[in-house]
């Protein structure tokens, strides 16, 4: 038996609706989750200890700094240590006390926190009071 031109268009509408209705349900669900697991800033005073390397320029820095900034870009950007790039993913780091990545070299600031290697970019790495972090100079692209 032959469906109707009504019926059939009726049915793809109900399906449209069900798709759309499980992509909200998903993107929420992925939402829910990445605000769950995210860290989250800490506020108040805190002890750090940055370290800067560089083996191409025979260069370490380090020190300790009170600060109550939450986020370790911030922190940086205020005490003008960095130097960096804006996109819609954040900053991208370029220099650091001066010394600078290049592109021709295949050159890039790593960043670690007590001593395991950043997952995130610099604006989502949260200050824990009494962690080391570390801004070491890499050359080439690993």
């Amino acid at each position: 038996m032959k469906e109707n031109k009504k019926t059939v268009i009726n049915k793809k509408i109900l399906m449209i609706i069900i798709g759309i209705l499980i992509l909200v349900a998903l993107c929420t669900g992925l939402w829910f989750i990445y605000s769950n697991t995210r860290d989250n800033p800490i506020s108040g005073e805190k002890n750090i200890t940055l370290e800067v390397v560089s083996e191409r320029d025979n260069y370490n820095f380090s020190a300790q700094y009170n600060t109550s900034d939450e986020y370790l870009g911030d922190f940086l950007d205020k005490e003008n240590l960095i130097g960096f790039e804006t996109s819609e993913y954040g900053r991208f780091v370029k220099s650091v006390q001066g010394y600078e990545a290049k592109d021709e070299e295949q050159s890039w600031w790593n960043i670690s926190i007590n001593g395991e290697s950043a997952v995130t970019g610099v604006d989502e790495i949260v200050l824990e009071d009494g962690s080391v972090y570390k801004l070491e100079l890499m050359i080439g692209w690993q």
